[in-house]
């Protein structure tokens, strides 16, 4: 017996059996996905404000917060056009005007002219 190898005990992964199986996994997907993609341009994001001259480091307690939103906001933007809830959606909704905001935007190319 002591010369029996132990293979690894290997977890089998097997698809999904139902279509609400599938229906979880592929939620699960499209979160995680969104998860990574928010990451991505939130880093990039904050890579371009620190080389526009923006210093968060002299106070990170005070800007973290702003920045974690900016990150949700982004993957709430991205799990929207996927079809799925985040807080930050039904919040958006109940703060935010559009008629009023777009009243307050500034149309660059017409400046311009």
């Amino acid at each position: 017996m002591a010369d029996i190898i132990q293979f690894p005990k290997l977890k089998v992964v097997t698809p999904p059996q139902s279509k609400e199986e599938l229906n979880a996994k592929l939620k699960e997907f499209k979160e995680s996905y969104s998860e990574e993609i928010a990451d991505f341009l939130w880093r990039n994001m904050l890579g371009e404000l620190v080389r526009s001259g923006c210093d968060f480091s002299k106070d990170m307690d005070r800007f973290f917060p702003s920045m974690v939103l900016v990150l949700e906001s982004i993957r709430s933007l991205h799990l929207q056009s996927q079809g799925i809830d985040h807080p930050l959606q039904e919040f958006a909704r109940d703060s935010l005007d559009i008629q009023t905001f777009s009243k307050k935007m500034v149309d660059i190319d017409e400046d311009m002219d």
